[in-house]
């Protein structure tokens, strides 16, 4: 991964390493800017590739590759806001009009996207084979 962000931008997340602990960069992405560009269903599992137009600078342009528990897609229209952070996973703040927090993230390039895939595939098939 390269950033493309120019030095000393604010929005670069790497600006804080170099000014001193008492910067703190914009939080990035924007969570309620997105716009989910692929998405992918495994039993359990869902595998969206998520854009943050204002991330345009980082890398892989801002995209982002989430393995996320499976909801209804139903569901998945009704987001207002996309974390791809990890966080508690027995968070359920998320239930109404947010993504429940991603299982695992992989980079945005095609490589990461089947990864992703089959990481996703496979967790569905050891939950059906194992259980929980």
């Amino acid at each position: 991964m390269t950033c493309h962000h120019d030095p000393g931008d604010p929005a670069c997340s790497s600006t804080q390493a170099r000014y001193g602990s008492s910067y703190e960069p914009p939080r990035t992405p924007d969570i309620e800017k997105y716009t989910i560009e692929d998405l992918v269903r495994f039993n359990e599992y869902m595998v969206l590739k998520v854009k943050y137009p204002n991330c345009s600078k980082c890398a892989y342009e801002g995209t982002k590759v989430l393995v996320l528990p499976s909801v209804p897609e139903l569901e998945v229209l009704r987001w207002q806001a996309v974390d791809p952070h990890f966080r508690d996973p027995n968070d359920k703040s998320f239930l109404i009009k947010k993504a429940p927090a991603p299982v695992a993230r992989f980079p945005a390039s095609p490589e990461g996207w089947k990864d992703a895939l089959a990481y996703a595939k496979t967790k569905s098939v050891l939950k059906d084979e194992y259980g929980d």
